[in-house]
């Protein structure tokens, strides 16, 4: 396996929605589960547990260990803004489901509360901004990656409504991988050899990283502006 450097960018602006950190291995792993979903797998986020043909691995002593692949680092072309988007409550596409039991409820609903409740409609706003590159570091396979990874069709939330779309992705060999990769939620073992700051959090040391219940005490990294400026 090689140092790498990956390189997005973007013919649309991103969600903002987190600070946490979006890491380079959750998007491989996203790639593996599609193609999983595709030949029919019922567990695909299962199978996208074993990354090892696409990236290296670090382990702590205690046996706790991650992906050598860092988190994205965005380089912003604006501040962000706020954009309003609307929950719709439609009652008849609700009827409609709960006839077809596409919907499941115990009791028949005798009406559609629109106003409150888990049905309610409601308008929010939500963070954008415009990014000119995100960049990312990891020790993999170079033909494997650029394989996989032109399988997103964006970056962020909201990707469906055409938020985070992807111009170009760049798979280029980068000895400063070497440390870079260490730009990531780590295990304190491991975060305490590499040459960046972190602070105590908890978040799950593998994809898939929305998954509360695999949230560990871990170490995540701060300081993005240096990296922003090597990159």
């Amino acid at each position: 396996m090689e140092p790498l450097r990956v390189t997005f960018t973007f013919t649309a602006p991103m969600m903002r929605h987190s600070e946490h950190p979006l890491h380079l291995d959750a998007l491989v792993a996203w790639c593996v589960s599609e193609d999983a979903i595709s030949a029919g797998s019922t567990d695909p986020w299962g199978d996208a547990g074993d990354l090892s043909y696409a990236l290296d691995r670090a382990e702590a002593e205690n046996g706790e260990w991650v992906w050598k692949a860092s988190a994205l680092v965005f380089k912003p072309l604006r501040e962000r803004e706020l954009t309003t988007m609307i929950r719709r409550s439609d009652v008849v596409d609700y009827a409609h489901a709960y006839a077809s039991k596409i919907i499941e409820s115990r009791v028949t609903p005798a009406s559609v509360n629109t106003r409150s409740g888990h049905l309610r409609a409601y308008q929010y706003m939500m963070p954008y901004q415009w990014m000119s590159s995100a960049t990312a570091w990891c020790i993999g396979e170079r033909e494997v990656l650029a394989d996989l990874l032109p399988r997103l069709p964006g970056i962020g939330k909201q990707t469906r409504n055409g938020y985070g779309q992807i111009a170009s992705i760049d798979v280029t060999v980068d000895e400063v991988a070497q440390r870079n990769w260490m730009r990531r939620v780590m295990p304190r073992q491991l975060a305490d050899k590499a040459p960046f700051l972190y602070v105590p959090t908890q978040f799950p040391l593998r994809a898939p990283y929305w998954k509360k219940a695999e949230r560990v005490l871990a170490m995540e990294p701060i300081e993005q502006e240096f990296l922003m400026n090597e990159a």
